[in-house]
């Protein structure tokens, strides 16, 4: 976010220190909830003609989105106007700019909203009720976007809270998970005194009711529980995205169903359209536009003589082998070959799976996986050979070349000296083709020719 204000000595003034924190920290939303964009060229100018704050697409490509924030500070207006795109590859097909959804755009708009109304009236309140304003602020971003997309008559800030305090408690010494879905379409009405979810968790018995994996409540548009039931692991349809454990939830969020699920790990995970949609992880809430990444990566990777289709099926099952991997906690490397031949240039004496070298136990499991790809296997036993200490190496066919790999690359990549070692593996790897690095706390990190692409 390239935002100035050093220029604009008066608007500083009336803003305030604490104002002007809170202004930058406002707009900086837009990058943490959708690490997938970037917004550049910003302006400032008074403002002597009504205008209203919005994100707009700025022409009918829709590849880039227009934004006004008015700052209405009393003796004065201001305008501080923007633009938006999507992050994308810098060369080759990949450099082409990407649509900018409806979603994004409406994410965009309601961080904007919210900053033009607290830092107008509240910048004169001085820096304490400001910073107290913070760590909501994205969550607020959050609530209110779901609420209104999904026509909902609560206040889903105060869920996450009820999820929070939830994800401190232990039910027989384990951590305690939880799984509800919010139908639109049902209008019961929510009694005062047993009101979804803040009376339901207070009672230890309903806390340790629904795991978000087998069962889950389902709740009115009000807050009131219709009914108590299973989670069915159907097979989805299409192409849709989301962690292995929770597909009965995300089978269960088709149209305007909303599904929130608390994890072992203390995340909240929001699904819609069969598809993860919002994580809450380590203080920080993101949006996902998964097809995206995947169309982010897919270009990246191709290669000649390698069909786009085969290409495409081979990063989405790296994709959601990443996801698992990623919510699993137990972090991960795959690395995706331009030549398969390269295999040698990269790993350790022995780790490859046609290497002469291998000792007979490791060729006996060779054989038993029996020259598998990775968009043919099911996601755990994927996650599971991720997981493995080491990389697993797969061809632009999604041939499985190596697993829980040693990396020796012949080319290094530049590293600071303070990254770990799966990081510094992956950079180098990157050198070779396409490094998808999980770490341990769960951030996705793409890699090529040494440099990030995207992290999410």
């Amino acid at each position: 976010m390239a935002l100035s204000l050093k220029a604009n000595a008066r608007i500083r003034e009336e803003l305030g220190v604490a104002g002007v924190e809170f202004l930058f920290f406002g707009i900086g939303a837009i990058d943490r909830l959708l690490p997938h964009v970037e917004t550049f060229s910003w302006t400032v100018r008074e403002a002597f003609t009504p205008t209203s704050t919005e994100a707009k697409y700025s022409d009918s490509n829709r590849r880039e989105l227009r934004l006004v924030l008015r700052l209405d500070l009393g003796s004065s207006a201001w305008d501080l106007m923007g633009s938006l795109r999507r992050r994308k590859h810098p060369t080759g097909v990949g450099a082409i700019s990407r649509t900018i959804d409806e979603q994004e755009l409406r994410i965009t708009g309601q961080v904007l909203g919210l900053v033009g109304k607290i830092v107008g009236p509240l910048s004169s309140a001085g820096t304490e009720s400001l910073a107290a304003l913070k760590p909501t602020f994205d969550e607020r971003v959050v609530a209110q976007y779901l609420a209104e997309r999904h026509g909902l008559a609560l206040n889903l800030g105060t869920w996450f809270s009820e999820f929070r305090l939830l994800a401190e408690q232990t039910y027989e010494n384990k951590a305690m998970t939880f799984g509800c879905v919010l139908d639109p379409s049902s209008k019961t009405k929510c009694p005062t005194d047993a009101a979804f979810p803040s009376d339901y968790l207070a009672r230890k018995k309903y806390r340790a009711l629904s795991d978000g994996y087998r069962t889950a409540y389902k709740i009115s548009k009000h807050g009131a529980v219709d009914s108590f039931f299973e989670l069915s692991r159907k097979a989805q349809k299409g192409v849709v995205f989301f962690p292995e454990w929770c597909e009965g939830l995300a089978a269960a969020c088709k149209k305007k169903r909303l599904g929130l699920a608390l994890t072992r790990q203390g995340d909240i995970v929001v699904l819609y359209n069969s598809q993860l949609r919002f994580t809450y992880r380590f203080g920080k809430w993101q949006y996902w536009n998964h097809s995206h990444i995947v169309d982010l990566i897919r270009n990246a990777a191709r290669v000649q003589k390698v069909k786009v289709t085969l290409v495409s099926g081979v990063v989405r099952a790296i994709y959601r082998g990443a996801l698992d991997t990623s919510f699993r906690r137990t972090g991960g490397l795959f690395v995706l070959l331009r030549r398969a031949t390269d295999i040698h240039k990269l790993v350790k004496d022995g780790e490859a799976i046609d290497d002469p070298s291998r000792v007979a136990v490791d060729r006996a499991f060779d054989d038993a996986l029996g020259g598998s790809k990775v968009q043919d296997m099911s996601r755990v036993a994927l996650s599971d050979l991720v997981s493995l200490d080491g990389a697993a190496v797969i061809s632009n066919s999604g041939k499985i070349l190596a697993y829980g790999a040693i990396l020796e690359p012949t080319k290094k990549g530049k590293t600071s000296g303070s990254e770990g070692s799966r990081t510094k593996a992956a950079i180098g790897a990157s050198k070779f083709g396409l490094a998808v690095k999980v770490s341990s706390d769960g951030d996705i990190t793409v890699y090529l020719d040494g440099k990030k692409l995207i992290v999410v």
